[in-house]
Formats: structure tokens, sequence, C-alpha cells
């Protein structure tokens, strides 16, 4: 039975490093022998690295843009100014015997 090899942790910049050595060899699959790298990890990174996203080659979710990040902070605070009315709301029924 073939044993199985513990799965490779690699850094952003070895993975760039790699993606480059193997653009640089003659062809893709001599790359991949060289780096010993299966072709659906260099076809992922590739990937990852054509959207331009650093965060995508730490294999983690692309950054949100700054707007969307704003937008939510926004949204969290009404939500809580919502929250804290309606439970003022409530209080005040209850004070006034309304329910």
């Amino acid at each position: 039975m073939e044993e199985m090899q513990p799965k490779r942790v690699y850094t952003p910049e070895q993975k760039y490093e790699i993606l480059k050595g193997i653009e640089s060899c003659p062809t893709i699959q001599d790359g991949l022998l060289k780096y010993k790298l299966h072709p659906s990890s260099y076809y992922r990174w590739q990937k990852q690295l054509a959207n331009g996203v650093r965060a995508s080659l730490w294999n983690t979710r692309p950054l949100k843009a700054p707007e969307l990040k704003a937008l939510e902070a926004e949204n969290r605070k009404l939500k809580e100014i919502v929250l804290n009315q309606s439970a003022m709301i409530a209080n005040l029924k209850k004070e006034m015997s309304w329910d």
C-alpha cells in the first residue's frame, strides 16, 4: 500500500516563487515534477494569483473592499440602535400598561 505524505503548507512567498519557477521551466509538467507539486495545486495557486488577492495565497477568503466593510459596520450600528429603541418602547408600553 502506498504511504500518504503529510500535506505541506507553503507560505505565500513560497507559492509565488514556485509559480515563477514552474513558469520558467520548458513545460509545466517539468516544473511540477521539479517542485513535486500536484497539478491541481498549481492551477489553484495560479487562479488565486490571477485574482490579485494576497489573502487568497494564504488559503483564506479574499479581503473585503473597504466600502463593504464600512457599510457592514454602519449596518451593525443601525441594528443596535433599532434594538435599543424597541427595548425602550417595550419598557414604556410596560410602564403605561399598554400590553
